[in-house]
């Protein structure tokens, strides 16, 4: 039997943590969240209490947070502790990624504990539509099963990332033990955006969704996105995910054009 969620919202935004939709109950949120473990792995992991501490060298906080492993997470003091000294052997601020799985109560110790609130985000989710299979692309969208240097040249070029963490983004990528399409979209010989998709189970996972900074505003993630839908419809996926940040207004809108909604919220407790 499902757990009863309550209906938390995000402290900062008061987005809703989980929606309305009938089928986002605890299995199914449990489900979504494992398969997210699995798309995008950590290579260092420990589990304590309900928790799975995830650690890839600081590259990104969803690889280097602790996250609830089933309904009603809960948190002591001294399992606080405990997280906190893990990841400081590892030289990492102690961070919480709080999914609808957490219990209540983990936030409130949390903050009061002066961990700061940051990144509310979704996990968005879209059915397989009959259509996926029509080639939505006008440039040129190369698909690869395997991490080529190029694309992860690329993409670290056209992100924020500095790049001492290019070794932590490889490993992560590395890691993926789900079939793949690392995906670019190439005009006039030059890569404008990247993204990659994982198969995970019967669903699959978008992730690294990119646009070079200097092409944003042309329809090129549309275009990337559809690509990657179909490459989804082609593995027989029912389902493809993703998450976003909630005050991400242009990719919720991008995302949501194409027929993507909400299923639940997230967000992050940061040691301060």
């Amino acid at each position: 039997m499902d757990h009863a969620f309550s209906h938390h919202t995000f402290p900062a935004t008061g987005l809703p943590l989980i929606s309305a939709l009938p089928h986002a109950g605890a299995a199914s949120v449990q489900q979504l969240e494992q398969r997210g473990f699995n798309a995008w792995p950590a290579p260092r992991n420990a589990v304590a209490g309900d928790w799975l501490l995830r650690s890839a060298a600081g590259y990104t906080k969803r690889a280097n947070s602790a996250n609830a492993l089933q309904p009603g997470a809960t948190l002591t003091p001294q399992l606080l502790e405990h997280i906190e000294a893990h990841y400081a052997r590892q030289q990492l601020p102690s961070i919480f990624r709080l999914s609808p799985l957490a219990d209540g109560g983990v936030d409130a110790l949390l903050q009061a504990r002066g961990y700061r609130l940051v990144d509310p985000s979704l996990l968005l989710q879209r059915a397989t539509q009959a259509d996926d299979r029509q080639p939505g692309t006008d440039g040129h969208l190369q698909l690869d099963a395997q991490l080529q240097a190029a694309w992860l040249e690329g993409y670290c070029a056209a992100s924020v990332h500095p790049h001492e963490q290019q070794l932590p983004h490889r490993r992560i990528l590395e890691s993926i033990g789900m079939r793949c399409a690392y995906a670019s979209l190439q005009r006039g010989g030059r890569a404008l955006a990247w993204g990659l998709a994982v198969l995970e189970r019967d669903a699959v996972g978008l992730y690294e969704v990119l646009v070079h900074p200097d092409q944003r505003g042309q329809g090129l993630g549309r275009q990337l996105v559809q690509g990657l839908l179909q490459w989804a419809a082609q593995q027989g996926a029912t389902h493809t995910d993703l998450q976003v940040a909630a005050a991400n207004a242009r990719a919720r809108q991008l995302y949501e054009s194409l027929g993507f909604a909400p299923v639940y919220g997230y967000h992050y407790r940061v040691q301060p």
